[in-house]
């Protein structure tokens, strides 16, 4: 079987309103996220998006911060993903053309991961 490394990144970006409580928990993963995390395929990191431990830290009422997700061959490649309450919003601030309007809204499923492949394949075929 033939071993592939990280395909996309992950780290925060900055906070951008109020920060809002954390547990424990949360500034624990939120000391994982200042580094720079990667993973292995895009259900990798939609599990990760999907997770409660993700969910708990980031998602809240009011948007308070931006992570960065980007390209593992190129960390220059990069997408903007802010954590709404109910649904994620991913901004190509880039203007692509990977991402309908250069923003992607919905909760993390087999649409994030179709917009992340689309996304993948422009970026890392230039």
């Amino acid at each position: 079987m033939e071993e592939h490394g990280p395909v996309i990144t992950l780290v925060k970006k900055a906070e951008i309103a109020p920060r809002p409580s954390l547990s424990p928990e949360d500034l624990a993963l939120e000391n994982t996220l200042t580094m720079l995390c990667s993973f292995l395929s895009l259900e990798d990191f939609i599990s990760f998006l999907s997770s409660p431990m993700f969910r708990s830290y980031a998602c809240r009422e009011e948007v308070w911060l931006v992570l960065e997700i980007g390209l593992y061959q190129d960390h220059t490649k990069t997408l903007q993903l802010y954590p709404e309450a109910e649904q994620l919003a991913i901004a190509d601030e880039a203007m692509t053309g990977a991402l309908d309007d250069h923003v992607w809204k919905g909760v993390p499923d087999d649409g994030l991961v179709s917009a992340l492949q689309r996304w993948m394949h422009l970026v890392g075929s230039n």
